[in-house]
């Protein structure tokens, strides 16, 4: 057999294994709809192991809805990259991050306090979990402006692992990325050019995550989606017509991903229309987010910029947690 087909196979399996989680166990509902939080507001949360331990200022929040929306998340999804880019964390934890926190929020109606605590906590369990070095629950504690204590966040991370059934090692869009790369290099594509491929698309996968549009869609479809985005800031000198389409035969020929899907088209259209929104993406992609600057946040999460593709670039050096 083939070398080149020895490696469609290869990869194929790891697909099919990947596939598999981000259908299953990792996949994410859209629980922002009407429908859905008029579900949850019918039917409170089972109890967890932790909820003795729970001081009644948390308990008693936890099944009052604050009228969640999509605001909410983009805002702490752009803390969550600037606490990331302080620690000099890798950013792919905000990815694994988020998943918890929009898993969790499938499950309950939360409030502002709830869901400000959940959001701080699913990051302080995504970094504990995927970075060598830990951050201290006490750094988190000032993160919060002391708004939190110890036992809030102890509970509250044992509430998530036991809502997700410890289920904590999500695929991300990223992951997929790296997976394709392999078969954009057996496509003919030069190293060089591959690279840079990888690193838009990387970038690409970053403003997904704060996307609540994205959060129902495939992660396998986000990550083709940001490599085929990503193929049109090339021109065919660079990356020629055969290559893109020999890239295409090989991902077809895994079985598992479909380039053609409409959920990829989907993703595609819409992280295209995102990276078209500013023409600086381009030169500002390897930019740091922040400083060492000051630590002081607004008072409430509305206070934040509320474009997260433009406050992700231009922070305002804020890391304590935005609170309502």
């Amino acid at each position: 057999m083939a070398p080149i087909e020895m490696g469609v196979i290869d990869l194929a399996e790891r697909f099919v294994v990947l596939s598999r989680q981000e259908s299953g166990v990792y996949r994410c509902k859209d629980y922002l709809t009407a429908d859905h939080q008029a579900m949850l507001g019918q039917t409170l949360p089972q109890e967890t192991p932790a909820s003795s331990g729970c001081s009644s200022s948390i308990s008693e929040t936890s099944s009052i809805s604050g009228g969640i929306n999509e605001v909410w998340r983009e805002k702490i999804c752009e803390w969550t990259f600037q606490v990331i880019d302080h620690f000099d964390f890798n950013r792919e934890i905000a990815s694994i991050s988020l998943n918890y926190l929009d898993r969790y929020l499938c499950t309950r109606t939360v409030n502002r306090k709830t869901f400000q605590l959940a959001a701080m906590t699913s990051l302080f369990l995504a970094i504990k979990l995927y970075e060598p070095t830990t951050l201290r629950m006490s750094s988190f504690i000032e993160l919060s402006r002391g708004y939190f204590k110890t036992e809030h966040i102890a509970f509250m991370e044992s509430s998530i692992l036991w809502t997700l059934s410890w289920h904590v090692h999500p695929p991300t869009s990223l992951n997929f990325v790296r997976n394709f790369m392999p078969l954009l290099e057996q496509s003919g594509c030069s190293a060089s050019v591959a690279l840079e491929i990888k690193e838009v698309a990387r970038f690409l996968t970053e403003l997904s995550v704060c996307d609540y549009y994205f959060t129902t869609r495939k992660p396998s479809s986000i990550g083709l989606g940001a490599l085929l985005t990503a193929f049109d800031s090339f021109d065919d000198a660079t990356l020629p017509l055969r290559v893109r389409q020999r890239f295409l035969d090989l991902v077809h020929l895994t079985n598992v991903i479909d380039p053609a899907a409409q959920e990829v088209l989907e993703c595609k259209g819409r992280l295209s229309e995102t990276y078209l929104q500013d023409s600086g993406y381009h030169q500002q992609q390897s930019e740091p987010v922040l400083n060492d600057g000051g630590r002081y946040s607004p008072d409430c999460v509305t206070d934040m910029e509320s474009s997260y593709h433009t406050s992700k670039r231009h922070c305002d050096r804020n890391l304590r947690t935005p609170l309502g």
